[in-house]
């Protein structure tokens, strides 16, 4: 299983994620979010990350320059577009940087599956998570058995995820590759060492 560690904002929890085998470190750059870092410290916190791990920029609605400046300022490989980014803005950004893996979230509603057929052709990994006007950060989960359509296509189940999520959802025998997870990681709203530790031995054994 694919597992996404997002919302980091400091070294040492990073280096557990790391030693725990996460698969993508992620760091957020929307600066409504409580879990914001700005792109000079995803720059430093980004150096020491090792380059077999994705390293996952989210960003929400950025003009071309500031991912420009994303990409060349930091040590990013991966870029999760989380807002309300056009396909052509995706391919756009895919011409300058074919070397950056594109992951692309997308609420759990009725408008899922005709998102999917849009992006596909030009996403290497969806997220799926709890619908909201904010732009995902809910600590919420939805109705997963929607997700029993979806055979095709890589995708991770974000929202609210934990070890107690996890162990519901493998009962359902879905196609998920994986997981994206932040406040079931989190104490009080901080990175937690032992939970980090905890789900990713969970999964990774």
């Amino acid at each position: 299983m694919f597992i996404k560690c997002c919302g980091f904002q400091d070294e040492a929890t990073i280096e557990t994620a790391v030693q725990n085998k996460a698969d993508a470190i992620g760091f957020i750059t929307f600066p409504k979010s409580k879990r914001y870092v700005s792109i000079e410290d995803i720059g430093t916190l980004s150096e020491r990350i090792p380059n077999h791990i994705d390293i996952v920029a989210v960003v929400v609605n950025l003009s071309f320059a500031e991912i420009e400046r994303l990409v060349e300022q930091t040590s990013i490989n991966t870029i999760q577009f989380h807002g309300d980014e056009t396909i052509d803005f995706i391919q756009q950004i895919k011409g300058k940087y074919p070397h950056i893996k594109i992951y692309k979230a997308l609420p759990a509603n009725d408008t899922l599956f005709n998102n999917i057929k849009t992006f596909q052709d030009d996403v290497d990994l969806f997220l799926i998570d709890t619908p909201s006007k904010n732009y995902g950060g809910t600590g919420k989960s939805y109705d997963w058995s929607l997700l029993n359509e979806i055979k095709d296509i890589s995708y991770l189940i974000a929202g609210g995820i934990n070890v107690d999520k996890i162990k519901q959802i493998e009962q359902l025998n879905l196609n998920n590759a994986g997981y994206d997870i932040s406040s079931g990681i989190e104490t009080n709203g901080q990175k937690d060492h032992n939970k980090i530790e905890t789900l990713l031995t969970y999964v990774k054994g």
